[in-house]
C-alpha cells in the first residue's frame, strides 16, 4: 500500500482517524513491509476485523483470531425455531389448593358454630351475682368479639347495650347490675366483670326484658309459692 493510495483515502472525504493522514502512512508503511500472517493480524487489530468464533453455545476449542472461517471449528449452534406459533404451556391446575383452602375455611366455620352454640348455652340466662362461667378457648373466643362490639356500642353501666352475629346467629346483651361480679374462665386466663350482667339469645332478639333487677330473690311475687287453702 503506498502514499497514492493513502493519498486517495484520504481525499475521499473518509474518517482517517485521531491522527489523519499521518497515522494511515504510517499504517501503509507496515502493510508495506509485513509478510501475510502479519498483514493480517494487522488489519484486524486496525480495523477490529476480528472473525467469529461461535455462533451459539459453548465449545472446548477456541478458534485464533487469524483463523479463516474455512478452516475454524465447526460452531455448535442452536437448533432452529420450528415453524408456526408455539405451543402455550397448559394453565396450572390449582383446585387442589382451593379445595384445602375451602375446606379449612368450611372447618373454621364449624368450631365458630360450635363456639357459638357454647356461648349460647352457658349465657342462656341472665348472669346473676358472683356467677362464674367456664368456658373453652375458641367459645372465650367467640364471646370476647361479641363483648368487645356490645361495649364499643354505648355504656353498658348506664343502659343495655347488645351486640350479634348474623353468620353465627347468636346476640350477647349487656346492661347494668351494681352488685354483680361476673367471672368469664377459660384455659387461657380470667376476665372479671363488675356491675355487669350478661345474657345471650338468638339472633333476632334485639332486646330482652330488663325492668327487673338481675339480683332480685326468687319467689318475691305475690303469685310464688304454692296455693294454700283458706282457714276455717
Amino acid at each position: 500500500m503506498g502514499d497514492s493510495a493513502v493519498d486517495e483515502a484520504a481525499g475521499s472525504g473518509r474518517a482517517t482517524g485521531r491522527h489523519g493522514r499521518a497515522a494511515l502512512l504510517r499504517l501503509a508503511r507496515w502493510f508495506d513491509s509485513a509478510d501475510t500472517a502479519r498483514a493480517d493480524a494487522l488489519y484486524a487489530a486496525a480495523f477490529a476485523a476480528w472473525p467469529a468464533r461461535r455462533l451459539g453455545g459453548a465449545g472446548d476449542e477456541t478458534a485464533p483470531a487469524t483463523g479463516s472461517w474455512w478452516n475454524a471449528p465447526r460452531a455448535h449452534a442452536a437448533p432452529p425455531r420450528p415453524a408456526g406459533p408455539v405451543p402455550t404451556e397448559p394453565a396450572a391446575d390449582h383446585s387442589a389448593q382451593r379445595a384445602a383452602l375451602h375446606a379449612a375455611a368450611e372447618s373454621r366455620a364449624h368450631w365458630r358454630r360450635a363456639a357459638a352454640a357454647e356461648v349460647h348455652r352457658a349465657l342462656a340466662q341472665r348472669t346473676e351475682g358472683g356467677a362464674r362461667i367456664a368456658l373453652d378457648p375458641a367459645a372465650a373466643g367467640v364471646l370476647m368479639e361479641l363483648l368487645t362490639a356490645a361495649l364499643g356500642s354505648g355504656d353498658p353501666e348506664r343502659a343495655p347495650v347488645t351486640a350479634g352475629d348474623m353468620e353465627l346467629e347468636v346476640r350477647l346483651h349487656a346492661g347494668p347490675a351494681p352488685d354483680a361480679r361476673l367471672t368469664l374462665a377459660s384455659p387461657d386466663g380470667e376476665l372479671h366483670l363488675d356491675g355487669l350482667w350478661l345474657q345471650v339469645t338468638d339472633y333476632r332478639t334485639t332486646r330482652v326484658p330488663d325492668d327487673t333487677p338481675a339480683d332480685a330473690p326468687a319467689g318475691d311475687g305475690p303469685d310464688d309459692g304454692p296455693e294454700q287453702e283458706p282457714p276455717e
